[in-house]
């Protein structure tokens, strides 16, 4: 318990930093596709990781925006073929590691060991990018019973400060019907404010092995 009550407290320091640069949730940067965050972070040759890979989406994704990288996939999944299954076992190193939607899957504790683990195979100037439901959107985190650790913005910046990555950037994201997205993001965003909740559906966080 000692332990947990460390990292816990250490994660609270942490997360104090983000604040001076971000004070609420509205201060973050929207974005309306992950892809023109990558866009700007992947680069070719790069050999990078999929961490939580499912159907390998993402392989296609990042081909269909003309970027031509080594692409290697980890998933505990078994019914899909993958090069890793499990994190201890990846034994190369990146350049750039993705993450999306799977931190909130795991305990902090054992978010904060993947997190060490993956800096420990980051290539020295290489990107993570990790991404988890928006809690200030109550639908998109409470809607799914498996989820086990609620990561605001400043909390999932704060665990890779502690995995010892540089946080260099946080995005949200939300993407709609033109009339749907005016209407939240331009005619409303004021109630939202309000109300204390957010429309966007995640938050990204991009950090940097220095």
């Amino acid at each position: 318990m000692k332990n947990i009550h460390t990292e816990w407290s250490s994660l609270f320091l942490h997360r104090d930093k983000i604040h001076k640069v971000y004070r609420e949730v509205w201060d973050i940067p929207l974005i309306k596709k992950r892809s023109h965050l990558l866009r700007g972070i992947i680069k070719d040759n790069m050999t990078l990781l999929d961490i939580g890979a499912g159907m390998k989406g993402m392989k296609d994704e990042i081909a269909n925006l003309g970027i031509k990288v080594t692409y290697k996939s980890m998933d505990v999944d078994r019914g899909n073929e993958h090069d890793y299954y499990e994190v201890s076992s990846i034994n190369e190193t990146f350049d750039a590691i993705i993450m999306f939607e799977v931190i909130e899957h795991m305990s902090l504790q054992e978010g904060l060991e993947v997190m060490k683990k993956l800096f420990s195979i980051m290539n020295t100037k290489g990107i993570i990018v990790v991404s988890t439901p928006n809690i200030f959107n109550p639908a998109r985190f409470m809607r799914d019973a498996t989820h086990k650790t609620f990561y605001a913005y400043d909390e999932l910046c704060g665990l890779l400060s502690i995995a010892g990555f540089q946080v260099k950037d946080v995005y949200r994201s939300y993407n709609d019907a033109f009339h749907r997205y005016f209407m939240k993001v331009h005619l409303l965003g004021w109630l939202f404010r309000f109300l204390g909740i957010d429309y966007a559906f995640s938050i990204f966080v991009v950090g940097e092995k220095e």
